[in-house]
């Protein structure tokens, strides 16, 4: 245990207060529109940000808040290159998405302050190998995969993306510690049954599915298809230990073709891994495990927002949140 930690897990100790408590869940879900949601956030650990009038930019100076305030903390090089490769896998999505679909326009694309590879850096890797020689493996191997498709769309490059994002997660959140691997398995196992449970209601063939797959779940590629093909997906999924709540909401979402409570049970199991995980007290793993409750929180305030604008009642937010 570095000693120098004790002082970094006493301040996340106090910054976990900052984070959305039921009550304040609750009075977001029974507000009566967007205005009035921001009015309440405001009052909340948020409203240090809403100098910026869009909610979005908000959101991303909130989140890079959060990431600055634990790299400055941390003693630990495992933490600062995850959380920046992160926001790198961020900012590659943004910036490889608009220039490869051909919306790279003369404003520029906005983007998250750099992480550790710079922002140039990213931009001429579409066009220039010598930037490309700039990259890490994983983020060289994502972009060359994109340039040799000979006719590319903004679904495909997210598609890439989701394997970049997943990839670095696993390579570097283990990393930090072994007790981060049930929460990435879980994730991307979690994200694999949503896709293919679409694709079943949308009828995707087989072979389309298994290019969305991600690996580095429970189960393989191979064991997902086959189930796919064999429609039994729920069975699949259940054979997981600890998915049972979980199972039993994607075989009703398949049921009904409706994944909001899926995607709740999903969210509610990665907090409960985030707040009960098996992580040392001391050391870089709460720091990490804090930043991502964060960046879940900020999601779900997006979604929240996104559903207030439209109109979406207390009731389906609900079903969706799995907060309030």
């Amino acid at each position: 245990m570095a000693v120098g930690f004790i002082y970094a897990n006493g301040r996340i100790s106090g910054e976990e207060t900052t984070l959305l408590d039921q009550r304040m869940w609750q009075m977001l879900l029974s507000s009566g529109s967007e205005e009035e949601a921001m009015r309440l956030l405001g009052d909340t650990w948020y409203g240090g940000f809403m100098q910026y009038h869009c909610m979005e930019d908000c959101f991303i100076k909130a989140m890079e808040a959060t990431e600055e305030e634990l790299i400055d903390l941390s003693e630990d090089e495992r933490l600062t290159r995850s959380l920046l490769h992160r926001r790198d896998v961020r900012n590659a999505r943004y910036i490889w998405k608009e220039i490869l679909s051909g919306n790279d326009s003369e404003d520029g694309i906005e983007v998250e302050r750099p992480g550790l590879i710079e922002i140039e850096t990213l931009r001429k890797a579409v066009n220039s190998d010598e930037a490309r020689d700039e990259l890490p493996p994983l983020f060289l191997r994502t972009i060359e995969d994109l340039l040799e498709i000979d006719r590319i769309d903004v679904a495909e490059v997210d598609r890439r993306m989701d394997q970049l994002a997943a990839a670095v997660e696993s390579d570097e959140l283990i990393e930090i510690n072994s007790g981060f691997r049930t929460f990435v398995m879980t994730n991307i196992e979690q994200r694999n049954f949503l896709t293919a449970g679409r694709c079943s209601i949308n009828d995707v063939s087989r072979q389309e599915l298994r290019k969305m797959l991600l690996p580095g779940g429970y189960h393989t590629k191979d064991e997902i298809e086959e189930a796919y093909q064999r429609r039994t997906l729920p069975d699949l999924l259940v054979e997981t230990p600890g998915f049972d709540e979980t199972g039993a909401a994607f075989e009703e979402a398949l049921q009904t073709g409706f994944f909001l409570k899926f995607e709740r049970e999903c969210d509610r199991r990665l907090l409960d891994l985030l707040e009960k995980g098996a992580f040392p007290v001391f050391g870089p793993s709460p720091l990490a495990a804090f930043v991502i409750s964060r960046e879940m929180e900020i999601s779900h305030l997006r979604l929240l927002l996104a559903a207030k604008s439209a109109g979406v009642g207390e009731g389906i937010l609900k079903k969706r949140l799995p907060r309030g």
